[in-house]
Parts: structure tokens; C-alpha cells; sequence
């Protein structure tokens, strides 16, 4: 996405596609502050932030001491080091 679209308002679409970016903290601070200013005034999408808050936290709570499989952790290194380009017309 070039410099002049980032800077325009979210939209939903977008919005919805990054909430676990958002969520997390691994946005830009440009790209937060889009995304907060969008949720501020679109009540679809705030619902959906919430209700996806509302999940992490209740994962974090229950899940916290539990440790993932070695097997897992391994996978989960794997695919998120893999490059996959993808062509479509």
C-alpha cells in the first residue's frame, strides 16, 4: 500500500482484516492511529474489536500455564519464516 492510501481513513474491510495486528501492537503507529480512529466511529467494527479482545484476554487467563507442544512451537517457527508468493490474475 503506497504512503498517499495509508494516510486515508480506514475502512471496515480493512479494519476487520487487521484487528489481531491491532490488537497485538504490531501495526505501524500511522497505521494504529487509522485503525483506532475507524473503530472509534464505526460501531460493526468496535463490536468486533471488543468481542475479539474479549477472546485473547480469556485465552491469556486460561491458557497461561499451559506450554505449547515442542512439535507445535516447531511448526508454527516454520510457517511463519516460510516465504509463500501466491499469482492471481
Amino acid at each position: 500500500m503506497s504512503a498517499p492510501q495509508r494516510r486515508e481513513a480506514a475502512d471496515c474491510s480493512e479494519t476487520l482484516h487487521r484487528i489481531h495486528e491491532y490488537l497485538d501492537g504490531e501495526m505501524t503507529a500511522e497505521d494504529t492511529l487509522r485503525i483506532a480512529q475507524h473503530i472509534e466511529q464505526c460501531a460493526p467494527c468496535l463490536a468486533q474489536h471488543d468481542l475479539d479482545h474479549a477472546i485473547k484476554d480469556l485465552v491469556r487467563r486460561s491458557c497461561q500455564c499451559e506450554e505449547a507442544p515442542a512439535e507445535l512451537r516447531m511448526t508454527i517457527l516454520q510457517r511463519i519464516t516460510s516465504i509463500e508468493v501466491r499469482w492471481s490474475d
